[in-house]
């Protein structure tokens, strides 16, 4: 993804947050994106028939709306309209991400991802929170997600950042360092 195409994703899902936010469908819309999401995930043709110069303004948005599903809420329809009439279809996997960081933002909603080798309980969660300086009145969603090939240690994720604390990753970067690599 280029910088302009990175601007051109962060100004459309900007600015259809806060339409969808103004009509009470944000919430909603998010969901939305997350079912486009996954289609173009599992459907690689789905991206290509977007980025597809012969393929009708009409037919986009029939395949985007297909992917939602049966009942899709009117910013989402507008919102795809708008996108396919500008001719910023091929965008639309990076608008969706960026809306979905939008509307985290907006709505204060911190991500946490941690990865281990064995389950955590709901106390050791409960701390990480608190240690991470989560600000009060925001909410977290906390995944995590068993990895045995970690071998020992953790990988946390918060947001965009991440912090490699696995038994793997040392390995990786001991092996490096006597390899000269």
């Amino acid at each position: 993804m280029t910088i302009d195409s990175g601007r051109i994703s962060a100004r459309y899902a900007r600015a259809i947050y806060f339409f969808a936010a103004g009509r009470g469908e944000e919430s909603r819309l998010v969901g939305e994106m997350q079912a486009v999401l996954a289609k173009l995930a599992e459907f690689s043709d789905f991206g290509k028939a977007l980025s597809n110069p012969t393929v009708s303004d009409g037919n986009k948005e029939e395949l985007l709306f297909s992917a939602v599903g049966e009942e899709i809420s009117e910013s989402c329809r507008r919102a795809f309209g708008l996108i396919v009439g500008n001719g910023r279809a091929s965008y639309m996997s990076s608008i969706a991400l960026m809306y979905d960081k939008v509307y985290r933002r907006e709505k204060r909603i911190s991500s946490v991802k941690l990865t281990t080798v064995e389950p955590v309980s709901g106390a050791v969660e409960r701390s990480l929170i608190g240690l991470l300086g989560i600000t009060a009145g925001d909410s977290v969603d906390f995944e995590v997600r068993l990895d045995t090939e970690l071998i020992g240690g953790f990988i946390l994720r918060i947001g965009d950042r991440q912090l490699d604390a696995s038994v793997r990753n040392q390995l990786n970067r001991l092996r490096l360092e006597l390899t000269g690599g």
